[in-house]
């Protein structure tokens, strides 16, 4: 019997279909515990009924993973464990284990996902410049100069409540912000009371995420991207475009930020798997962390890093939880641009279509069609995204085009 990966999925999601496809390439079998669906969809992903197992809850715990491995998992030779969701990180740490998997720690896990001891670990370790508060009621009528920080959940997702302070015109103002956040069932388990929010000093700076793999203690950076169109909603951050490489960094620059990113993984521990790191660079601050993420990326990251780099960080990240050495393409680096679309909460889409452009995209996804009602949430909704190589393209052509890109994908509502 071959050996096999067991993949975590979130409400039948969490890119199932890619990673079992890289998986059983890799001569592995794969098996799939999945919490149910909170829009009662059938899985997008094909296997077979005895390698599968779907619980009745909007969240997987410790105690169905146990549970998988007594009845589906059983007298399975497990190899590993991979999850790309969020709230499942430590579930997966967990899982490799108990399988005797190349990962890092639970405790580990923690540390990242929690902004606040994230941001404590590197300020001890004078990597950071940056203050971190638990936000209370009264640390926010203390606040004077509002401009100069920024609010958010010290565990969250999707952008959720991630804010200028300035915004925050009166306290309890937090409190429907976390019930709305709580009611969003397709994020069940990841806001809950425990959390709640930090305060942080405001970073300025260009903003990139770096897609990094990390084996033994030894960091590859595979991709850097330069988030374009940034816009803060009421209570949310979204990030509209990526170019890969960054346009308006020097190439020393994006160095120095590796070397400091470097120092900062090593001071918290982490020394093995894969990861999307969120920093700015600011010409007086230098590079400064805004978030690590111990996971690959969403939208387009893992797609335009491929080609880009030609590494795929979901093979990446495998091989390396099963100690192997991962592949990367020797050809040289191209240049990619992705946008991605939003829509407006709770409206209902009259009509949602593609343009034309001159340069066809090279993907391209919609999730919404029209007559669909959005779900009423205060964070970021996907419409869709697009993706492509720009490499041929003359720098002083990008203006225009990414222009031209913000009308690629067309709605109109209700």
């Amino acid at each position: 019997m071959n050996k096999a990966i067991l993949i975590l999925s979130h409400q039948l999601l969490s890119m199932v279909a890619p990673i079992k496809k890289i998986v059983e390439d890799n001569g592995y079998a794969c098996y799939v515990l999945s919490s149910t669906s909170s829009k009662a969809t059938a899985p997008q992903w094909e296997i077979d009924e005895k390698q599968f197992s779907i619980t009745s809850s909007l969240y997987l715990e410790k105690a169905d993973i146990d549970l998988f491995l007594q009845t589906t998992g059983k007298n399975v030779d497990f190899a590993g464990c991979l999850s790309v969701w969020d709230g499942y990180r430590h579930l997966m740490s967990y899982a490799n284990h108990i399988f005797g998997a190349r990962d890092i720690s639970e405790e580990v896990v923690a540390r990242l996902r929690d902004k606040l001891v994230m941001r404590q670990v590197l300020q001890a370790a004078g990597l950071t410049a940056v203050t971190s508060q638990v936000l209370n009621e009264a640390l926010f009528e203390s606040i004077s100069h509002p401009e100069q920080y920024f609010i958010k959940p010290r565990i969250g997702l999707a952008s959720m409540g991630t804010f200028p302070a300035k915004s925050l015109t009166e306290y309890a103002q937090l409190e429907h912000l976390w019930m709305r956040a709580a009611e969003d069932k397709n994020y069940e388990g990841i806001f809950s009371r425990d959390n709640g929010f930090i305060l942080e000093g405001f970073i300025s700076g260009v903003e990139c995420s770096f897609e990094i793999a990390i084996d033994k203690g030894v960091m590859d950076v595979l991709a850097v991207h330069e988030k374009l169109d940034v816009t803060q909603e009421t209570y949310s951050v979204l990030e509209g475009a990526c170019i890969c490489p960054p346009r308006s960094l020097t190439t020393a620059q994006v160095e120095a930020g590796k070397v400091r990113l470097d120092e900062i993984m090593k001071a918290l521990g982490a020394d093995t798997g894969a990861y999307h790191v969120e920093m700015k660079f600011d010409p007086q601050l230098q590079w400064e962390v805004v978030e690590i993420n111990p996971r690959i990326g969403g939208a387009y990251i893992v797609d335009s890093t491929k080609i880009h780099s030609g590494a795929c960080l979901l093979e990446t990240w495998l091989m390396l939880i099963l100690g192997r050495s991962p592949v990367r393409s020797a050809a040289p680096a191209r240049t990619t641009f992705f946008r991605v679309f939003f829509g407006q909460s709770g409206k209902t889409l009259l009509r949602i279509q593609r343009s034309t452009l001159e340069l066809p995209a090279v993907q391209e996804k919609v999730l919404y069609k029209a007559l669909d009602k959005l779900p009423s949430v205060e964070r970021e909704i996907f419409l869709g995204m697009a993706l492509w190589d720009i490499t041929d393209m003359a720098i002083s052509e990008h203006p225009i085009f990414f222009k031209q890109t913000n009308d690629y994908l067309i709605t109109e509502y209700q």
